[in-house]
């Protein structure tokens, strides 16, 4: 197989595969909350970002999981337009935003639960989307 190629049927194990327990404990525990909160969401393993991604039928992409060496990444492509009151969202680019977790008690369920629902209720385009971040 190629250097860039990778298996066309790539799944979430196989992201979880290099890390740690605790890792993959937190990683389950953020799929189980999507799974919960947005039933409708289809989850798919993403080699290339090594993260795991969603889609809704109606908004298609809201968020993804990305496992990194200590931590997990749970992040918001419109980040930047979801209402945030217990400030959880990190990050600075114009519209990427990353709800950062160490341990268990940093899963915040109630406001990631709102920030899931609101994320699946920005417009269906993309270009929408865009345009909204422009006026801010």
């Amino acid at each position: 197989m190629a250097k860039n190629k990778v298996p066309q049927r790539y799944q979430v194990e196989d992201i979880l595969a290099s890390h740690t327990p605790d890792v993959v404990a937190l990683v389950e525990r953020l799929r189980h909350l999507i799974r919960t909160t947005v039933p409708e969401a289809v989850e798919k393993a993403y080699p290339r970002w090594h993260g795991i991604g969603y889609t809704h039928p109606q908004v298609g992409y809201f968020c993804a999981i990305f496992p990194e060496q200590n931590r997990v990444k749970l992040g918001f492509e419109f980040g930047i337009l979801l209402p945030d009151p217990e400030g959880l969202l990190t990050g600075s680019g114009k519209q990427v935003r990353y709800v950062e977790i160490h341990r268990p008690e940093e899963i915040w369920v109630v406001a990631i639960e709102a920030l899931l629902r609101a994320a699946c209720a920005l417009p269906s385009s993309r270009q929408a989307k865009l345009q909204m971040i422009q006026s801010m």
